[in-house]
């Protein structure tokens, strides 16, 4: 009996864990997509390293959170809805736009802050639609 307990325990902690990871990586994926934000508004000066970096930042966090979206976590302190695991084709299209607008960022960072902007937007619009449909 104890095992079992113990068991369960163990599984929730780890679905706990999973939620933790996708959680810490989007508020870092939205803190770099305010920084640029920040930027092209001119309430922060531009730096065109940092918003490379910033832009680089985002495409390479857009691709990880999806591996902790496991079955049972979208119960415990999430806002993932149960639809992810409902229509994971539409989830996993919603992913991949979202990932290659996330690179066209980056590709455009390069070329400067007007070059962002359509790209920026892009990006946000890509987090506002998964949101809309995935999120409580």
């Amino acid at each position: 009996m104890l095992m079992g307990i113990a068991q369960v325990s163990h599984a929730q902690n780890r679905i706990q864990a999973d939620i933790g990871y996708r959680k810490a990586l989007m508020v870092a994926m939205q803190w770099n997509l305010v920084r640029i934000a920040q930027m092209l508004r001119h309430q922060r000066p531009y730096d065109a390293l940092r918003l490379q970096s910033e832009a680089q930042a985002i495409a390479a966090l857009s691709t990880m959170p999806w591996v902790a979206f496991v079955p049972g976590s979208d119960r415990g302190y999430t806002k993932a809805k149960a639809a992810i695991w409902r229509n994971p084709a539409g989830f996993s299209l919603r992913v991949r736009t979202f990932e290659a607008q996330a690179a066209q960022l980056a590709s455009a960072a390069p070329r400067g802050l007007a070059a962002v902007q359509r790209p920026l937007e892009a990006v946000a619009r890509g987090c506002h639609a998964c949101h809309e449909r995935f999120m409580r």
